[in-house]
């Protein structure tokens, strides 16, 4: 099973480190890429997210699409981090994402179960 680990700074504590220690935040979820995991866990990838100011939001109207500048909630703003990870045994991404570095900073991690895409043939 895929499942994604959504990285959120709900409190913006990650917004007041100083920048060599944002430097070395991001080096260690680098280096964390090549230590160890839980067993049976594969991390497929790890993205950080720009900015909510480089974002775009589009919103449907009666005829055509709303474009806007930002993130669609308070929540996406603080969105930081995206993991897509596989494995069979849920209790190993738990512990996985229990050791991701950003937690020691006051980030908060969610998992979410993914359904597989359906295929055509």
């Amino acid at each position: 099973m895929r499942y994604a680990l959504l990285g959120y700074d709900l409190d913006n504590s990650l917004d007041e480190l100083a920048a060599e220690d944002k430097r070395n935040l991001h080096r260690s979820h680098a280096s964390h890429d090549d230590s160890p995991l839980p067993d049976g866990v594969t991390v497929i990838t790890h993205y950080r997210f720009r900015p909510e100011r480089q974002t775009t939001t589009l919103r449907p109207s009666a005829h055509d699409l709303i474009r806007e500048e930002g993130a669609a909630s308070a929540a996406s703003s603080t969105l930081r981090a995206l993991y897509l990870v596989e494995s069979d045994d849920p209790e190993a991404v738990v512990t996985l994402a229990g050791q991701l570095p950003a937690l020691a900073n006051g980030a908060t991690i969610e998992i979410w179960p993914l359904a597989e895409p359906h295929s055509s043939r």
